[in-house]
């Protein structure tokens, strides 16, 4: 019986010593769980945590003060949230805290209505005053200007003493130089109307009443110009005078008239009067042609044009006329079949 009691114990005792191997299993494996999240929080508070430098500073009793940047930081976190919180109040408790020794007192800036600075002069710059809308600059003598630069304008259209001339019975000339201008294309030669010998005859004549004091010039022109001896005003002396009937009877009429180049040429010389001895043939000068002419003479030259022709005039408002009365000049016409009866 007791063996039998024995066995039947044994075998009770076995699942007791099962089932409590199994509660303490269940107990670690529970226990491990609790202790591996306790471990993470604690790992994320510690990553969380703030980490600075802590500074020692030993003080005179062997005390040691400690600063933490933490702090510090803090700090001034706190007193920019505060300033920019309280921005007004907080400058006038800056101004207010500031030592007066930093404090700027206040200061006027220099103006240009203040006095000039001692040592130094100043300099008075010109002024333009205007009187009958024209300007006058301080310290100079206008008036002396004036008659200098009227002086120069007399000198320069001086022109020495005069004589009166005329021409083939023209309007007599009053002048001081004097520029006999002849076409000599074919139709005022031999075979035409003449004309060239009878200038020599006439410029013969003519010249006489001019003397030494006086200045002239001979050119004949077709499709281009030639002077006397050289193309600028000569004294009227008797030599230069004897030189003309050379120079006219030396020189053929041929080729066409280009009355335009040769005037302008003449008046280039300057002189006081021209006189244009022409048949006024093709080509005749434009209207605005005599128009420039004209501006090229005036003030100082005039033109007398003296037109040949054989018979009574057909057209007397000719350019020939045109260019005289524009010049201040006098036009005249001469029929060559009345003049050698």
């Amino acid at each position: 019986m007791r063996d039998d009691f024995q066995l039947e114990t044994r075998h009770k005792l076995v699942p007791a010593w099962l089932l409590s191997v199994a509660v303490h299993v269940v107990l670690l494996i529970c226990i491990s769980f609790l202790a591996v999240g306790t471990g993470d929080s604690s790992s994320q508070e510690e990553a969380a945590r703030p980490v600075g430098i802590v500074l020692a500073r030993k003080a005179a009793e062997a005390e040691r003060e400690y600063f933490d940047e933490s702090s510090e930081e803090e700090a001034d976190q706190d007193s920019q949230t505060q300033s920019s919180a309280n921005n007004d109040p907080a400058q006038s408790q800056i101004a207010a805290s500031v030592p007066e020794s930093l404090v700027l007192s206040e200061f006027a800036l220099p103006s240009s209505t203040n006095d000039p600075l001692v040592g130094v002069t100043t300099i008075d710059t010109p002024k333009l005053t205007v009187s009958n809308s024209r300007p006058k600059l301080p310290g100079i003598d206008e008036s002396a200007i004036i008659a200098d630069a009227q002086a120069k304008l007399l000198a320069a259209n001086a022109r020495g003493p005069t004589t009166e001339l005329g021409i083939f019975g023209s309007e007599t000339a009053v002048g001081g130089s004097f520029v006999f201008l002849i076409d000599r294309s074919q139709s005022m030669g031999g075979g035409g109307l003449g004309v060239l010998k009878d200038a020599e005859v006439e410029l013969a004549r003519v010249l006489k009443g001019l003397d030494s004091k006086h200045r002239f010039q001979v050119g004949v022109y077709h499709h281009k110009s030639v002077y006397l001896q050289r193309r600028e005003l000569l004294p009227a002396t008797d030599a230069n005078k004897a030189l003309v009937p050379d120079f006219l009877g030396t020189k053929a009429a041929f080729g066409s008239t280009l009355h335009g180049p040769a005037l302008i040429s003449a008046l280039s010389l300057e002189p006081d009067v021209i006189f244009l001895l022409t048949d006024g043939g093709e080509p005749t000068l434009k209207v605005h042609e005599v128009r420039g002419i004209a501006k090229l003479a005036m003030p100082r030259t005039a033109i007398h044009c003296i037109q040949f022709g054989s018979g009574p005039l057909q057209d007397s408002g000719s350019f020939l006329a045109r260019l005289a009365a524009a010049t201040g000049g006098e036009y005249g016409y001469v029929d060559v079949n009345q003049r050698r009866k």
